[in-house]
């Protein structure tokens, strides 16, 4: 069966297959693929490319996928199709240095590869803030925690709030519907960025903490595997244990305070995300990967 590229059909096709078969984009795995490799971002569009490779007729094309959320929780659908396909895939990757030993223990990987995860630092750039002891954040995941951060900035004098989010929070502090350009024009105005989440090992919050850092602002974030591993504590930025209140009111408090510790911290920042966390760095080492296969 060949799906068609797109249409009414297609998108039917394909909402029904992942509500029903573990949120897979199955119906992608369907189409005629050309090139002599198969990359795919995660492993919802991963998984299905392997098993459609692996069980396929003729000659098969190695997949390389990164996986996303398959450390932490995640339905028995979702489990079954993964367990059944990582182990065959050419490559998997994942932007969370934590995950890695997870894949290889509890999926079946044979050698999982830490891709840090890559920003356009063309798109996000510094600019002087406009407003002061403004707090951003964004994000829409399930490991967020905003109520945390709408807390802990509440207890910092004079500080304010706004989340870029999809989530249920209270309206004074949500900024819905913004594209990518308007959340770039949000972290622009921002004091400094900061991140909640409830534990985790996938790096919640890692793509707004890089963006962030690209747009030359200081970043707090959770102390979560794997997100640690972008953020130099007390240099590009600053960490407080996951949950603790408190410990995150506190670390607004320095930096809405102090505008040079701040600027300096937001540079530093910049200067981290162009040396290591670039997409063309990330395009490279993914590269690497194809090619060692």
């Amino acid at each position: 069966m060949r799906i068609p590229s797109s249409g009414r059909v297609t998108q039917r096709i394909g909402r029904a297959a992942r509500h029903r078969l573990g949120g897979y984009e199955w119906a992608d795995a369907l189409r005629r693929t050309t090139g002599d490799v198969v990359l795919c971002w995660d492993e919802y569009s991963g998984v299905p490319a392997v098993l459609r490779e692996h069980y396929k007729p003729g000659k098969s094309k190695p997949v390389i996928t990164g996986v996303v959320w398959l450390a932490d929780e995640v339905d028995r659908a979702t489990a079954v199709f993964a367990r059944r396909a990582l182990p065959k895939a050419a490559g998997v990757w994942a932007s969370s240095s934590a995950m890695i030993p997870r894949l290889e223990r509890d999926w079946g990987v044979r050698k999982a590869h830490h891709v840090p995860l890559g920003i356009d630092v063309d798109f996000f750039t510094p600019r002087p803030k406009t407003e002061e002891r403004l707090v951003v954040s964004a994000g829409n995941d399930r490991h967020r925690d905003h109520q945390l951060l709408i807390d802990a900035v509440g207890a910092v004098p004079g500080a304010r709030l706004e989340i870029a989010t999809r989530l249920p929070i209270p309206a004074r502090f949500a900024r819905t519907g913004l594209t990518e350009g308007r959340i770039r024009d949000l972290y622009q105005r921002a004091s400094v960025v900061a991140i909640a989440t409830r534990p985790n090992v996938h790096a919640s919050g890692l793509t707004v903490t890089l963006e962030a850092m690209a747009s030359g602002r200081p970043v707090v974030i959770p102390d979560t595997p794997g997100l640690t591993d972008y953020v130099c504590n007390e240099q590009t930025g600053l960490v407080y244990p996951v949950g603790d209140v408190d410990a995150l009111a506190k670390c607004v408090q320095r930096l809405v305070s102090d505008d040079a510790m701040a600027e300096e911290m937001g540079r530093a920042a910049r200067r981290k995300v162009e040396s290591e966390f670039s997409t063309e760095l990330q395009a490279a080492r993914l590269a690497e990967l194809i090619l060692a296969i």
